[in-house]
């Protein structure tokens, strides 16, 4: 039977074409993933290498230990002075915010070079090592891109900490106006990239110049011991361990060798990686069910076809186990070559991927090493394998369900549900009952605890998987009464089409359930990832209503304050003072602002409550009838309830001269256009902290906090939308094979049909409008399916920010998705439409199906 399965592929081998294509698509999906994380995870594991390059010893900090540079300077001249040991030095790492004349506020990862000359892990291309304390080399790409050379300077943002000049001196505090500090630029080296911050701007300065400015707000990567000639490492290494455990710092460091130490920093730093392995192993295996619905449904047309042909070997001896052998086989040779070939693919689409992600990227993607590893090519060609094994095992068993004496009988092929099916569709409504029901109770019970999260992600869950069982019975009349309301009026090629819709309601629903399923994910995605962006702006405008907020350590010039409110898009700026909340409230320290009602109403958003002479207006929710606050003075003022502002709260100046309110403490206040861009309020951020010549970390408010995650939530959306869109190819596949299988099923029917007066145009247009039917019914059910679930998901994730929820419905993209699926139908009726016009009326009549 295997001759006769291999037979039966090499005849026809263009019925078995698209089945390959939607396996090598599914297969080359989970090849590229494995290829991609072993490729992420290999040159993290060199980037790692590199910087532990020159060391023979490495002392690093336990995980998730945080060790500052301050409290580890103690310990190096010990680590020093052990025998055997030629130099300790630190390697840590801060992140400080820097400006130049050449260009405005960035951000830096600051690190000492060793003290150890021989310890350097990077090249000096121009310049010199630093050497004084406000020496600085930086990476040549660092300044290329940001236009600086040798002899620039840059003044760093410091924190205001006490900085120990000497053994014998006492402190000096270094308080807000001595908050920065200017480095010059010596040297360029290549440093490459650092592995726990790719794209970073790199810079380095001497020991003494990051201990004394830096240590302080950094954490300590490792200290790198270099040893003596011919020392013993194993001995040294326990010798360290022993000064480490006599130190403060027993148990948070541990002395390690080199190999061990990249081993143990790379499987730190590699958690972001198997995220995304994770995540793009899920859109995988999403991919990998749709691809079983449409190789599945393609093996039981194609087995509904041979029916007669099957019952012939039954006669001539064929057993059962025979025929179901021959029916599998053919499935699993097809799918090991869709297999191999997507594994294939697969290697090729990693490798531009990388090549286009170094180009094009190299800031947010640095690592070039591509690795193959053959476990991802068996892997690969194994879910393949599987995948159509498991579709074509209901196929095969609808080959040995009926007599020979029944299949050699003249056969229509009919998929009406049976008795047997009744179990299966009373799971599937169960599934659509349960799930319908949890998901309703998580959205009143959520506020209650919040693991009802899960049960409406678990509730959505069961009413996807119970359409996809109930299918037969909810997507066909569906197909039947949108067909009858906007195809059939398309004259005699409508009818038909809507009528060859329903005459096999199983492959209907099974070829329309594969494309609901991508786009239901698609809209899903779309609408509750639009929809928790507006919720959260929403939510944060009613918690926070000022759109910029920064708060200052002195009086604002006038000058100044004129500078901001000229930046394009501030429509509003005053200066407002700052009182201090004594106590927590929702767990957080909300900001206090003395203000005057007529300047408010120029600058809070229109959730803020009026002011109220003499009182701190806060939430309605707030539990007492006064709050506590201090300037020079304390004291509890009363307080106004209204509205949901909790994150600030605001009173009049009588209040601010009760408690003395210092004149030094003031902020700016800052209210945005209506229209601004989300993508602008990063650049108006810049150019307040240029304006008030404040770093740029200070300059806060709910207009940055809604800039942040609206650019997180955006590439998160386009990410997914673009890994969906592959099972979204897979079920349109599944659709132009569907219905190039009833062209060759329905010969004679055309070509009957032919002899009685249709035209080649009508022909061709009934069998696109039997595609564009079914496709476009499935999105549109895609579509509903999904935007709902995507408004459930918004509501329990959002309910503990935003008391509205705010529905943002993209009506272009989702015109557009539609307008794919009417595409994709006229087109996958292209070829089939071309074969069925060319077949004469009195040859079709001739052959005998």
């Amino acid at each position: 039977m295997i001759a006769v399965a291999l037979a039966q592929i090499r005849i026809h081998w263009a019925r078995f074409l698209a089945i390959g294509l939607g396996i090598a698509l599914a297969a080359g999906f989970v090849a590229t993933t494995l290829i991609i994380n072993s490729s992420l995870q290999n040159s993290l594991e060199d980037a790692v290498g590199r910087s532990f390059s020159q060391a023979d010893l490495t002392v690093i900090p336990d995980k998730d230990v945080f060790v500052g540079g301050d409290e580890v300077a103690p310990l190096l001249g010990p680590l020093a002075e052990t025998e055997g040991v030629r130099s300790a030095s630190l390697s840590a790492r801060t992140l400080t915010a820097g400006r130049g004349s050449a260009f405005s506020e960035s951000s830096f990862a600051l690190s000492p070079v060793p003290a150890d000359a021989g310890l350097d892990a990077f090249d000096i291309v121009s310049g010199e090592r630093p050497q004084s304390t406000t020496d600085l080399v930086l990476d040549t790409r660092t300044a290329k891109s940001l236009g600086v050379g040798i002899g620039d300077e840059i003044r760093f943002t410091v924190d205001s900490v006490p900085v120990e000049t000497g053994e014998e001196d006492m402190p000096v505090y270094r308080g807000p106006s001595h908050n920065s500090v200017t480095f010059t630029v010596v040297g360029l080296a290549q440093m490459g990239e650092d592995p726990a911050l790719p794209g970073a701007n790199r810079a380095l300065t001497t020991a003494s110049g990051y201990q004394e400015y830096f240590a302080q707000q950094g954490d300590v990567i490792a200290i790198q011991i270099a040893l003596d000639e011919g020392a013993d490492a194993e001995r040294v290494r326990s010798k360290l361990q022993s000064v480490i455990g006599s130190s403060q710092l027993d148990g948070s460091l541990e002395a390690l060798t080199v190999g061990d130490a990249v081993e143990v920093k790379t499987d730190r730093l590699s958690g972001g990686n198997a995220v995304i392995t994770a995540l793009l192993l899920v859109f995988a295996g999403i991919s990998v069910v749709v691809a079983i619905l449409v190789v599945s449904n393609t093996f039981s047309v194609i087995v509904a076809g041979r029916r007669r042909e099957l019952a012939l070997l039954r006669c001539l001896g064929a057993s059962r186990g025979q025929m179901y052998g021959s029916v599998v086989a053919e499935g699993l040779v097809v799918g090991l070559l869709g297999s191999i070939l997507g594994v294939l693919a697969g290697v090729g689409v990693s490798h531009a991927l990388m090549l286009a992600a170094v180009r094009y990227w190299p800031e947010e993607f640095p690592y070039d090493t591509l690795t193959v590893p053959v476990s991802a090519l068996i892997t690969g060609v194994a879910v393949g394998a599987l995948l159509t094994i498991l579709a074509t095992i209901r196929p095969a068993r609808s080959a040995i369900a009926v007599t020979p004496l029944e299949a050699l009988q003249p056969f229509d092929v009919s998929f009406a549900p049976s008795t047997r099916n009744r179990p299966r569709q009373l799971i599937g409504i169960g599934c659509l009952v349960v799930g319908a029901v949890l998901v309703i109770v998580s959205l009143y019970a959520v506020s209650a605890a919040q693991a009802w999260i899960i049960g409406g992600a678990l509730g959505g869950g069961l009413i996807v998987t119970g359409l996809v069982i109930s299918s037969v019975r909810i997507i066909p009349p569906l197909v039947g009464w949108i067909g009858e309301v906007l195809i059939s009026p398309w004259g005699m090629p409508g009818q038909l089409a809507t009528l060859n819709t329903l005459r096999n309601p199983r492959r209907t629903a099974t070829t329309a359930t594969a494309l609901v399923i991508g786009v239901t994910l698609v809209a899903t995605i779309l609408v509750g990832g639009m929809s928790t962006k507006a919720t959260l702006g929403h939510g944060l405008d009613q918690r926070y209503p000022v759109d910029i907020s920064v708060p200052l350590s002195g009086l604002v010039a006038d000058d100044s304050l004129e500078e901001v409110r000229e930046i394009p898009g501030v429509a509003h700026a005053v200066s407002a003072h700052r009182a201090e909340a004594v106590e927590d409230y929702k767990d957080s320290r909300p900001e206090i602002y003395v203000i005057d009602p007529e300047t408010a109403s120029t600058v809070l958003g229109d959730s803020a409550a009026d002011l109220v002479t003499g009182r701190v207006v806060v939430p309605e929710d707030y539990p007492d009838s006064t709050v506590r606050i201090r300037g020079l003075n304390e004291m509890n003022v009363p307080v106004h309830k209204e509205g949901l502002s909790s994150l600030a709260f605001f009173t009049t100046p009588e209040v601010g001269n009760s408690i003395g309110v210092s004149a030094t403490s003031t902020a700016v206040l800052v209210r945005l256009d209506e229209d601004v861009d989300v993508d602008e309020i990063s650049r108006i951020q810049q150019s307040v902290a240029e304006a008030l010549d404040v770093p740029s970390g200070e300059v806060g408010g709910s207009a940055v906090a809604r800039g942040a995650y609206s650019d997180f939530i955006d590439v998160m959306l386009a990410g997914a939308v673009a890994l969906l869109l592959v099972s979204v190819l897979i079920a349109l596949i599944g659709v132009s094979n569907t219905v190039s299988l009833s062209v060759i099923e329905r010969r004679r029917e055309n070509a009957l049909m032919r002899a009685l007066g249709l035209s080649i145009a009508q022909l061709r247009a009934l069998l696109a409008l039997e595609a564009v039917l079914i496709s476009s019914v499935a999105a549109l059910l895609g579509i509903v399916l999904g935007s709902a679930l995507g408004i459930v998901g918004t509501r329990l994730l959002t309910y503990e920010y935003s008391t509205d929820l705010i529905v943002d419905f993209s009506v272009p993209s989702f015109l557009g998705i539609l307008a794919v699926a009417i595409l994709a139908g006229i087109l996958s009726a292209l070829a089939p439409a071309r074969r069925a016009a060319r077949l004469s009326p009195v040859e079709g009549l001739k052959l005998d199906y």
